[in-house]
């Protein structure tokens, strides 16, 4: 009787191999590995947006729309269309990304408190409950439909930074989708 067998008639299957030697099941990883990483990224498919010179590089869904794109000497903004859950949605829903280069956190804060007082000015403007110093909620109308305003403020490398995220009420899928969409950026976004 051989040593190691439990019985005389059992039979272990020899370890398969791969063409160079590698055990079949560290080739099925390094397979599946490259699929496992797309499947963990937030964004599937996303279009690099770069602002100030390169000095900033965000990640958006691709199926977020450029419409406007504006370069001063100091400020710096670009807006994407969000495809809507209804056509009227389509045209109202959006996010901006707004940067201005800044000496410091001074700059920071009198960047961020003219873009809140700004906000505060809009027509029935109600602010909402926020988590952090950093961000700021609310509803406004724009014409004759109510839309539900969220910005989120960052600081990076002498750029004072905000991403505003418009969209009208409604469609509660929808708008959870968009959120996400909202949550990846500012995930994204140097601080």
């Amino acid at each position: 009787m051989r040593s190691g067998t439990l019985c005389k008639n059992a039979r272990v299957a020899p370890r398969r191999r791969g063409l160079y030697g590698e055990p079949l099941i560290v080739k099925r990883l390094l397979r599946t590995l490259p699929f496992a990483l797309l499947l963990a990224s937030p964004f599937v498919a996303a279009t690099d947006v770069s602002m100030a010179g390169g000095a900033l590089h965000v990640p958006v869904p691709d199926t977020w729309v450029p419409i406007m794109q504006s370069q001063g000497d100091v400020t710096e903004t670009q807006v994407f269309q969000v495809p809507g859950s209804a056509a009227a949605d389509a045209t109202l829903a959006r996010v901006s990304i707004t940067l201005q280069q800044v000496p410091n956190l001074n700059g920071f804060q009198q960047f961020s408190g003219n873009m809140r007082s700004h906000a505060s000015g809009l027509k029935e403007y109600v602010a909402g409950k926020v988590t952090s110093p950093t961000e700021n909620r609310y509803t406004a109308k724009e014409g004759t439909v109510k839309l539900d305003y969220f910005e989120r403020y960052f600081y990076s490398g002498g750029y004072a930074i905000q991403l505003r995220c418009i969209r009208p009420t409604g469609d509660a899928k929808w708008n959870a989708s968009f959120d996400k969409g909202c949550a990846d950026v500012a995930a994204h976004m140097p601080s």
